[in-house]
């Protein structure tokens, strides 16, 4: 007898695999860029949950403490009824004189800023849950040479002219060990620049949303002195190297940030 309609296209839904576009596109539409002469890098949203449901920022700390003045640019992208988008850049503050807004992590390169004032465009945060805690990384399964996928803008590049961030994937360069208060780092390998900082290292959670590893810090490269009767020069070899700080920090900073706590920046 042939299985009925409906009960055969359940069980084939329950055996496929999330869409690619599906977990990526979510944490596509929270990745931004953080933009200013001085310091130009990658930022998420995250929306926080219940009972404190703000709006965060989250980035690099070496980012915004390298970012002079008291306000940045966040790179909003506004949705037209045609399907395509605008470039809407939207001033934000980072401090209050020398004050600085955000919460930085006490010991890790993260920091994060409450944003207080609605923006002028929707956003489709990322929720706090998104974020791998050691629990959810054990269970993830991940190891040396697993793919990992990322969002960022290297040397201040955009995808396009409405400002969306570059996907990139890699893997895996090291394992992502644990406990985190020992390992509080693993190398991922990708092609990596000066403007990667502060972006997102995701996977596919099982759920088919995303899942948070954590935030990209920074590159590695080997530097070659050449000395001559005439010059010195130094020679800058990409590694292709990147340093991936875990989901769990970024968290910790969060509680602080929605706490109203504030660590002392460096």
């Amino acid at each position: 007898m042939k299985p009925h309609l409906p009960v055969l296209l359940l069980a084939l839904l329950a055996g496929t695999p999330a869409s690619a576009t599906d977990f990526a596109t979510e944490v596509l539409n929270a990745t931004f860029k953080l933009y200013h002469p001085s310091s130009t890098a990658t930022c998420f949203l995250v929306r926080g949950e219940a009972p404190e449901k703000g709006l965060f920022l989250v980035t690099a700390a070496h980012v915004v403490e390298r970012t002079k003045g008291e306000s940045a640019i966040l790179v909003l992208r506004q949705p037209k009824d045609d399907g395509s988008f605008d470039r809407r850049d939207h001033t934000i503050q980072i401090r209050n004189g020398d004050k600085p807004q955000w919460v930085r992590h006490p010991k890790q390169d993260v920091a994060v800023l409450r944003l207080n004032e609605p923006l002028p465009v929707e956003v489709a945060a990322l929720p706090a849950s998104a974020l791998a805690d050691e629990a959810r990384l054990k269970s993830a399964g991940v190891h040396i040479c697993s793919t990992l996928f990322l969002l960022t803008f290297p040397e201040r590049f955009e995808a396009n002219p409405a400002g969306f961030p570059v996907a990139r994937q890699g893997i895996f360069a090291s394992p992502p060990l644990l406990p985190v208060g020992t390992h509080p780092t693993f190398l991922a390998d990708f092609t990596t620049f000066a403007g990667d900082s502060g972006g997102p290292a995701f996977i596919a959670g099982p759920d088919g949303h995303p899942l948070l590893m954590g935030l990209v810090l920074a590159q590695f490269r080997h530097d070659e002195k050449i000395v001559s009767g005439y010059e010195d020069r130094v020679i800058h070899h990409p590694l292709g190297l990147g340093s991936i700080l875990h989901a769990h920090y970024v968290s910790e900073t969060l509680k602080d940030a929605a706490a109203g706590n504030r660590p002392a920046s460096k």
